[in-house]
């Protein structure tokens, strides 16, 4: 059988869109700190749907995903972006997960920070990350999100990614013990405008 690889790109480690900036994610004790304390405001409306935001999450696990966001991005497996405002303000962070080669496929996950919640700064950078990986040359681009979770929801159907189905109990909520459905959208280049 042959062994899957990684489809290496060579996405810019910084995008400017018309409110917002992506930028690679520093690995930095001081990025930690800065993101720790946007988790922290946020906890409560991010840990429903993102386990890893439990109460227990602090800053040695800060740092230690921002390693492991460089790492990814060394060896073309994830591409993860900090989303800031224009003058630099740290926002949450987007990614380009699960790059297949075979495919010409990618995730995306993200999540922001409450006080820049529902403002459209989400789906800006979505955009700016479709653009981007569209043009080198992935086809397919899909979104997961949880059935209950609206407002994340809510990002992909505004953008015209199309909702492939419900993988039905395929993720373990932490915050309430037990399974979850989630929502598969994605949208493909051809559909891409």
């Amino acid at each position: 059988m042959k062994k899957r690889r990684n489809f290496m790109l060579n996405p810019p480690e910084t995008i400017t869109g018309t409110r917002i900036i992506l930028k690679k994610a520093d690995k930095t004790f001081k990025q930690a700190q800065i993101s720790l304390a946007e988790v922290d405001a946020s906890r409560a409306e991010l840990y429903p749907w993102l386990g890893w935001a439990s109460p227990s999450y602090g800053l040695e696990d800060a740092y230690e995903y921002l390693q492991g966001c460089d790492k990814e991005w060394k060896e073309g497996k994830g591409y993860n972006y900090m989303l800031c405002d224009l003058s630099g303000q740290f926002m949450g962070m987007i990614s380009a997960l699960n790059v297949n080669e075979d495919y010409k496929s990618l995730e995306i996950g993200y999540w922001i920070s409450t006080r820049f919640a529902g403002r459209g700064f989400m789906k800006e950078a979505v955009r700016l990350i479709e653009k981007e990986f569209f043009a080198l040359g992935i086809n397919r681009i899909a979104i997961h999100t949880d059935v209950l979770n609206i407002k994340s929801a809510n990002v992909p159907q505004k953008l015209g990614y199309r909702l492939e189905g419900i993988l039905r109990q395929s993720s373990w909520n932490r915050a309430e013990d037990k399974f979850r459905d989630i929502n598969v959208f994605a949208k493909l280049k051809g559909e891409y405008k």
